[in-house]
This record gives structure tokens, C-alpha cells and sequence, in this order.
């Protein structure tokens, strides 16, 4: 019985221990900067896709007669 009984506080310490445990290895914001860096990294590609044929269209529109 007395066996039983340190088992169970010892589980009960470990339960106890978890939520703090857990909380160290905590990182919220990490998945947010890296969602707004690949955002940004395609508004730039987009930006510079929308210009380099914008560039191709108007002079391409300006050799017609």
C-alpha cells in the first residue's frame, strides 16, 4: 500500500508539473512572423511580375500602328 501511495503522489507531481513544463516551451508568435514573411515575400513577387509585364503590354501596345 505504501508503494501504491508514492506512486500516485509522484504521478500527482508530475501532472502537476505539466502545465508549467509545457508553457516553457512556448512559441506563439513564431508561426504568425512566419505567415507575414511568406505573405510579403509574394506581394514582392507579385509586384515585380505585375511590372515586368505591364512594361511588356504598354510597349508592345505602342508598336501598333
Amino acid at each position: 500500500m505504501k508503494h501504491l501511495l508514492q506512486r500516485c503522489r509522484r504521478l500527482t507531481a508530475r501532472l502537476t508539473a505539466l502545465p508549467a513544463r509545457a508553457r516553457l516551451g512556448e512559441d506563439r508568435g513564431a508561426n504568425v512572423v512566419e505567415t507575414i514573411i511568406i505573405v510579403a515575400g509574394f506581394a514582392i513577387l507579385a509586384a515585380g511580375i505585375y511590372a515586368a509585364v505591364s512594361g511588356k503590354v504598354h510597349a508592345w501596345i505602342a508598336k501598333m500602328p
